[in-house]
């Protein structure tokens, strides 16, 4: 049982330390600068259905 500890908690220490230290890079790195343009994204594309006149029209013909 307490074998089992002191393999078991080293290993639990170093993925927090390794979570931490990801978490902190992420911040840094300016990974949640902008989190309010991905969910407009999705309001802001064109959803009307494309028709024969209107596809050949985009593409120049």
């Amino acid at each position: 049982m307490t074998s089992s500890l002191f393999l078991l908690l080293p290993i639990a220490l170093v993925f927090v330390v390794l979570i931490g230290a990801m978490f902190w890079w992420a911040i840094f790195a300016g990974q949640f600068d902008d989190a309010q343009s991905g969910g407009e994204s999705i309001l802001m594309d064109d959803d009307r259905p494309q028709t024969p006149e209107s596809s050949s029209r985009d593409k120049g013909s």
